[in-house]
Parts: structure tokens; sequence; C-alpha cells
């Protein structure tokens, strides 16, 4: 273990736990980031207390512990992360805690926990790795432990014997705060009434934006990197029964009331000067599909099967137009990613295989009606012998030959 790497105790569990051969259940994590080189992780322990009187799972009284492991980023992710089950949790928590972190500058060359995290799992190992890339174990295990960068070149080449992005590699993902989130069929009474498409805070059983410990309750969700910006925001449609559910909906906030978005989605403002008398946030957020009509703003419900049609009507202090629908779940990364990004060579080649295939199809069809004199409304209209004779002579058998060679794996994915 390195110099650097601080592991204490803060409230440690009773030393006579391991005598009773009692074991500690690991129940959480809290993520800090001190400075660019100094993390701090503590992680939150559980145990049955041996002092108990209670024989019975459910009168078993409980005890709690908590240790920390401070130092160097890599070095603690590593120490953190082998040593657990929960490995996805971790690595989420990671990475919202480091964005936070971050977030002041807004491109940054990646650290090396996503490396070693892809390294480490979806089917790979380090000895697999070294194996197929050829590189030296001394030189990977200073790649992993963030001692030395990779190259654009480097990243390209481990890239693919990962099947990953190469971004992934070389920059930090890009996140943004999941502020409110958005009912469309129901009024909600929370802190206030909220009334249909009116936005209201974040849901807490966002797994993607767990709810960080010691991190302001921050929730915190990845951003497609075509569409990032500083000031983009995101609100999650909690809808169920909608075709809008359980979508993040990324905009960019703007002080403008912009009349050129009509008929599009978007996010509004309003001011209710009335609100402040009885204590309340003066300004109302609404999602929705923005009309004019006769010279006046109106929001419309995006949900058609919604009994609320009219939403609100503006003024509007701004109107922010929604950039990206993006489904729950989507960026995540999983095994059938990596499976297809590593399959890609396969996948490109059966598409144009099938795709040269059909238009041989479709040239042969059209040479046999042409000698038929038939177009393709005479051609809905033949029986069913003509239709088989045609088929015969177009021996569509022959054609397709030269696809049973594609695995059928593949041809799931192509389609």
């Amino acid at each position: 273990m390195s110099n650097k790497l601080q592991i204490k105790w803060t409230k440690p569990p009773p030393a006579k736990l391991a005598e009773k051969g009692i074991t500690l259940n690991l129940t959480d994590f809290n993520v800090l980031w001190h400075k660019e080189d100094d993390v701090e992780v503590t992680q939150f322990f559980q145990f049955p207390d041996p002092n108990s009187k209670s024989k019975t799972i459910l009168g078993q009284d409980y005890g709690m512990a908590k240790r920390t492991v401070r130092g160097e980023p890599s070095e603690v992710y590593a120490q953190i992360y082998k040593n657990i089950s929960a490995k996805e949790k971790f690595d989420k928590k990671w990475q919202q805690a480091k964005y936070l972190y971050l977030s002041k500058s807004p491109f940054h060359r990646a650290s090396s926990d996503t490396f070693f995290n892809y390294v480490n799992n979806y089917g790979m190992t380090p000895k697999r790795f070294a194996e197929k890339t050829g590189v030296e174990n001394s030189v990977l295990f200073r790649e992993l432990k963030g001692q030395r960068k990779l190259s654009l070149e480097k990243a390209m080449n481990y890239a693919k014997a990962l099947g990953c992005d190469p971004v992934d590699l070389l920059f930090e993902k890009q996140m943004c705060r999941l502020w409110g989130s958005v009912d469309l069929f129901n009024m909600n009474e929370l802190d206030q009434p909220y009334w249909q498409c009116q936005i209201m805070p974040a849901p807490t059983n966002v797994p993607e934006a767990e709810m960080e410990g010691g991190l302001l309750g921050d929730k915190i969700i990845p951003v497609p990197r075509d569409i990032y910006r500083p000031e983009i925001k995101a609100i999650l449609i909690n809808s169920l029964g909608s075709h809008l559910h359980n979508h993040f909906a990324y905009y960019y906030r703007s002080d403008n009331a912009d009349q050129n978005l009509e008929n599009k989605l978007v996010v509004v403002g309003q001011e209710i000067p009335d609100l402040d008398e009885l204590g309340l946030d003066t300004t109302r957020y609404f999602f929705g599909i923005l009309k004019i009509e006769k010279g006046k703003q109106k929001l419309i419900n995006p949900e058609p099967t919604a009994e609320k049609q009219d939403v609100c009507t503006g003024p509007f202090t701004f109107i922010a137009p929604v950039v990206s629908l993006v489904k729950r779940g989507a960026m995540k990364k999983d095994y059938s990613y990596f499976e297809s990004i590593e399959q890609a060579e396969q996948i490109r080649e059966a598409e144009e295989k099938i795709l040269e295939t059909q238009i041989k199809v479709q040239a042969e069809l059209q040479k046999q009606m042409d000698k038929l004199n038939l177009d393709m409304k005479k051609l809905a209209e033949l029986g069913e012998k003509e239709k088989a004779k045609i088929r015969d002579n177009l021996k569509i058998k022959g054609l397709y030959k030269s696809l049973e060679d594609i695995p059928n794996f593949i041809k799931k994915k192509v389609g």
C-alpha cells in the first residue's frame, strides 16, 4: 500500500465482533474531493449489535461503523473498488463527486479510474487486456495507477481491445444537475401545489442521480457530449403511461422569451408576484409545447391523452428550447454496449452485404416485371401461382446465399 494512502476508522466497530464471527455489511459511501490529487471516501458499515437482547431478525439491534480512505485519487479508487461488491454504485458516486469538484472548468483529461474500471469489468481482466494489446505489465501498471497518461494513438488501440469509445479514455464525462421533475397527468402536493406540467423538485428515487450525503444533496446525471454547455440543465419526465415517461429533458437556461419556438418543446418561466406574500418562490417553471394564438403565448401539454391540455398562458419571462430527450439508462455502459463496439467491423460488413443483396433482388425483380410488362400495382393484383412463378424465375435462394455466412447474432443487430 502506498505511503500516500491513509485508511482510518473514524467510528470503529467493537473489537469483539471478530471473536464472535460477526461481519460488517457495507451500506453506503460518501466521496469528497479536497484537491485534484486528494480525495476522501467514507465507507458506512452496519453490523448486528452483539449486545442486542433480541435473537430475532425483526428485533435485532444494529450498530454503525465508519472508515475513511484518503489519498491520491487513482490509489483510493483502486483500494475501494477491489474490495467491494457494489462496484457500479461506488463508481457512480465517484463520478458525481468528481464532477462537482471539476465543474468550474468544462473540459478535463480523463483520470485513470475509467480506464481501471474498463480493464477490470465487462468480461475483461488486466491479464487478458495485456495479452490482447501486447502492453508490458509494468507499463500497464503505471497507466492504471494514473502515473502515465494515455496518448491519442494508445487510447485508440486500447479502445479497440476494450470495445469502448476512445473519448472515454481521454476525457471526463460531461454531466449536469438534475434539478426538477414534471408530471404530465396529475397535480402533486409537496412543499406547495404543483400543477400538471409544472416543474417540481427532482425526485430522490432516481438511480442515475442518487442523493449524495455531504455533497449538498446534488443529483448528477450524464449529458450527451454533443449538446453539452456549462449552462445546460435537466429535468425528469415522471409520468407513468405517457410516451415521454422516464425521459430526461435537457435545455439551456435563457433570459429570452423567443417567439420563434412555436410548436416546439420548451421550458418556460412565469412570474407570479402574489406568491411573494405567501413566502413562496415567485417564479414558476413549466414544461410543454409553445403555442402563439392571437399574439398571446400559451403552453400545451405534450401528452395528448392527458385531461388537462391547456397548461398556462403567458407572458413568460423566459422560453428555453428543449435540445434533447434521452431515455433513462440509454447512456449506460453495459455488456451489450462493449460487445457491439467489439463487433463493429462484423456489423458494418453485414450491413453492406445485406444492402448489396437487396439491390440485386430489386434489380432482378424489375427485369422480370419488364419482361411480363407489369408494374407494382399489377404485381399486387396477381394470384399466388403467378407470384410463385415470378419468385422461381428470380432464384431468390441463390441471391440470398451470400448472407448465409453472417452469424445470427450479427443479423439480429443489423435488423
